[in-house]
């Protein structure tokens, strides 16, 4: 699939799909786990995630990454994926005794199912999406507004956090894409996994901590390919 079709194919779903605040959508957890093992897609993590598991577990970053997280390089963005890890019997690396470790503070992703979340980099505004699947839970669940379930998981206020670290994802495919896969050196990757995901203190706030690295990337991507990028 070209950067075109995935484009215009995601459009066509987000505009099929599009929750607002008082749509409505079924769900009850059945605590059977099913979405926490042997998933047909990963669930992709973004910088935020990775800074509140550690701040939640009181531990570095890195060690996030390390200990739970895999990754590879993105077919179309050409820039650093970090997914969660799965264990050899298909089970998430967070899963103990069939429980959520970061239950309080886990992944976006895992926290709004069973519906999905986008942002827009053009309108820099974030949106949730009905999704389709195999989860008991939508069957007979308890019926939510979009806004119910939002306020259940505190996730409004990330809005703002996991918006700055898009726009600064999205800045780092929109040049990396520029080149072809194999002339990518491994020290750039390194250099745009650092600050995209790695170089965070938990005791800081995290928006201020994306511009700083957003800035280092700028800076960067113009000592390294002489490419000049806007804030």
């Amino acid at each position: 699939m070209t950067t075109e079709q995935y484009q215009k194919e995601m459009a066509k779903n987000i505009e099929q799909n599009t929750l607002g605040p008082n749509d409505t959508f079924r769900f009850s957890c059945k605590e059977c786990g099913e979405c926490c093992r042997n998933r047909a897609t990963p669930i992709m993590l973004t910088g935020l995630d990775i800074f509140r598991m550690a701040k939640g577990l009181s531990i570095d970053p890195y060690e996030v990454l390390a200990r739970f997280t895999s990754g590879y390089i993105g077919d179309v963005s050409h820039a650093p994926v970090v997914i969660l890890r799965e264990r050899l019997d298909g089970s998430c690396s967070l899963l103990r005794k069939g429980r959520c470790t970061v239950h309080d503070y886990k992944p976006i992703a895992c926290a709004v199912h069973p519906i999905g979340r986008y942002v827009n980099l053009t309108t820099k505004e974030s949106g949730y999406i009905r999704q389709s699947g195999g989860c008991k839970g939508i069957v007979d669940g308890r019926v939510w507004t979009l806004d119910e379930w939002l306020d259940t998981w505190g996730l409004k206020e990330l809005d703002a956090p996991s918006l700055a670290w898009n726009l600064m994802a999205g800045m780092v495919a929109e040049v990396m894409h520029q080149f072809r896969l194999e002339d990518i050196g491994r020290h750039v990757i390194w250099e745009l996994y650092q600050h995209m995901y790695g170089d965070y203190d938990t005791d800081r706030d995290f928006i201020p901590q994306v511009e700083e690295n957003s800035e280092a990337l700028r800076q960067f991507f113009k000592e390294t390919y002489n490419i000049e990028v806007g804030p």
